[in-house]
């Protein structure tokens, strides 16, 4: 016992000695590496610092729009293509990067089932196509600090939003907004300026015209600025994130700029949530805007 207590002693003696990068005994910047290891799972590696232990908390970019942070971190790739991988210490006077270059030669989407649930996968080269759940209430939900407003079972029939649908391709990360020519929009005054989201859409999106009033809203004739849009999708502290270009949105137009962002709240076979949080202009932000649409695949009945 007595030489068990003593080793016991010497350890904890030999760890508070471990030491820790400073102004007086930094970590030579050539000292910074990372250990890359593969897994028994195609696409995935192991990514370990390489002063484990001895540096300040190692902070990672894993170049999939991914980060983390650890001395240890696992990097998923659903698809093939080179990936930089950077890692961020701080060796005792500054911040020091170290990146390397992993490559992967065929795809691996089953890392990832949120692209083909949104797709149909890698083998539907016709893609999958979404609409609006327009048979269920609150198949569209405006959200603010203060309100709920639900779009109940068909409330926009015959306003150019029902016959909306978005088709997704695995293939270049294709999307096509097929409007059928008529698009719904908010119309309401935003900042001192009437119709803003109109005059928005029409100078970044696309071709917009023939506003007709609906309430607070406009059902419009509207051409993308492309026949055929592109989508990207990013995570972001564990949430997926599917932003869209080139002129497509999810049936109302509530967005901002050329780029319009939706988180993936769920996603299934047949039945896809997105919310888009209106971060401008600012005043929509202060009033913690946001809508949720609820979408289903096309053809699929309850």
């Amino acid at each position: 016992m007595r030489y068990i207590l003593l080793a016991a002693f010497v350890s904890l003696i030999c760890l508070s000695c471990t030491k820790k990068p400073s102004l007086e005994d930094p970590i030579p910047s050539e000292d910074v590496n990372i250990i890359v290891q593969k897994t028994d799972t195609l696409n995935v590696y192991r990514f370990i610092n390489a002063k484990i232990g001895k540096t300040a908390t190692a902070r990672w970019d894993l170049g999939n729009n991914q980060k983390a942070v650890g001395d240890t971190v696992i990097g998923r790739y659903p698809f093939k293509g080179n990936y930089t991988v950077t890692l961020t210490v701080f060796n005792g006077l500054t911040a020091v990067d170290k990146s390397v270059l992993v490559s992967f030669n065929q795809d691996n989407i089953n890392l990832d089932p949120f692209y083909g649930l949104l797709t149909g996968g890698a083998t539907a080269t016709a893609g999958k196509t979404w609409v609006l759940d327009s048979l269920s209430d609150a198949h569209v939900k405006l959200i603010n600090s203060g309100s709920t407003t639900p779009w109940n079972k068909l409330a926009k029939s015959g306003k150019g939003v029902y016959d909306d649908e978005l088709n997704f391709k695995l293939a270049g990360f294709e999307c096509t907004y097929n409007n059928h020519n008529t698009s719904y929009v908010h119309g309401g005054t935003i900042d001192g300026i009437t119709q803003f989201r109109f005059k928005e859409l029409n100078a970044n999106w696309g071709t917009a015209t023939n506003p007709v009033a609906d309430g607070g809203d406009l059902t419009i004739n509207y051409t993308p600025a492309k026949p055929v849009q592109k989508w990207t999708m990013e995570i972001r502290g564990g949430k997926h994130y599917l932003r869209l270009y080139d002129g497509a949105f999810f049936f109302f137009y509530r967005g901002c700029a050329d780029i319009i962002e939706y988180e993936i709240s769920s996603i299934s076979e047949n039945e896809m949530i997105v919310t888009h949080t209106e971060t401008i202009p600012a005043s929509r932000a202060a009033s913690a805007w946001k809508d949720v649409y609820l979408l289903i695949r096309k053809g699929y009945v309850r």
